[in-house]
């Protein structure tokens, strides 16, 4: 079952939406939801979370290995 979900953009900001879309083939309301559920995605956030992490100690990883 899908709903129906109203929110509200400027004008430039849909246009740029509307365009993207027509880019990629697709619609608005696909391109919508395909990025909503990419970032819900909990294995998509744990990966960014270690990547993070990672950059943080990218200063240590340089020193021990080397470029």
């Amino acid at each position: 079952m899908s709903r129906h979900v109203t929110i509200r953009l400027d004008e430039e900001f849909h246009d740029r939406l509307k365009a993207r879309a027509a880019a990629l083939g697709t619609t608005v309301s696909a391109l919508i939801t395909e990025v909503t559920e990419r970032e819900l995605d909990q294995d998509r956030t744990d990966f960014l979370t270690g990547i993070e992490e990672f950059a943080v100690h990218w200063g240590y990883f340089q020193e021990r290995f080397g470029n």
